[in-house]
C-alpha cells in the first residue's frame, strides 16, 4: 500500500490511498470540515470520520455513481464537473453523512468550476462565457390547513444557470 503526503500547517499527514488507485486531485471545504480527492481514473472518494479531536478523518469511501475531471467545495456541497462537460451535485451531505446521500446532474455543459464558500456556483461555458448558477431555497409551509406540499427535506431548491 502506499501512503499519501499533504501537508497541513506546519505538520505532515500521511493518509493511506484507496487500494490500487493514486489520489491526484484533493479538495478542502472553506471551514476544513469535509475533503474530498480525485483518483488517477475520475473516481471521487470522501475522507470520514473528521471531527475536532481527528482533524484527518480516518479513512477514505468511495463515492460511486460517476466519474469526474474537477471537484469543487463550498461549506457544504460538492460539485464535479464530469469528463464530458455535465455539471452534478452532492446531495445530502452533513457532518453524520459526509459522503451523502445522491448525485444530481443540472443542465448545461461547462468548461470550468468554481464556488465560493456560501455555495455559489460559477462556471466558465465552453464559449467562454461566465455563469453563475442562481440558487432558491423556497421554504415548505406546513400548516394544517395545506398539508405536506411534497418534499421529503422541508424546502425545494429552484435552480438555473445566469450568464454575466
Amino acid at each position: 500500500m502506499s501512503l499519501f503526503h499533504q501537508h497541513f500547517s506546519y505538520s505532515h499527514v500521511f493518509f493511506e490511498q484507496p487500494a490500487g488507485l493514486h489520489l491526484v486531485k484533493i479538495q478542502t471545504s472553506p471551514n476544513d470540515r469535509m475533503l474530498w480527492a480525485l483518483d488517477n481514473r475520475g473516481n471521487v472518494h470522501v475522507r470520514v470520520g473528521i471531527t475536532e479531536e481527528m482533524p484527518v478523518g480516518t479513512a477514505w469511501e468511495h463515492i460511486p455513481g460517476l466519474q469526474a475531471s474537477q471537484l469543487v467545495l463550498s461549506i457544504r456541497t460538492a460539485w464535479v464537473r464530469l469528463y464530458n462537460g455535465e455539471v452534478a451535485r452532492r446531495y445530502g451531505i452533513t457532518e453524520k453523512n459526509p459522503a451523502g446521500d445522491y448525485w444530481k446532474k443540472i443542465p448545461g455543459l461547462v468548461s470550468w468550476l468554481a464556488v465560493t464558500p456560501m455555495d455559489e456556483l460559477w462556471a466558465v461555458a465552453p464559449a467562454g462565457a461566465l455563469n453563475q448558477r442562481l440558487t432558491k431555497t423556497l421554504q415548505n409551509n406546513r400548516n394544517k390547513n395545506h398539508g405536506n406540499t411534497g418534499s421529503l427535506s422541508g424546502e425545494e431548491l429552484e435552480e438555473e444557470w445566469e450568464v454575466i
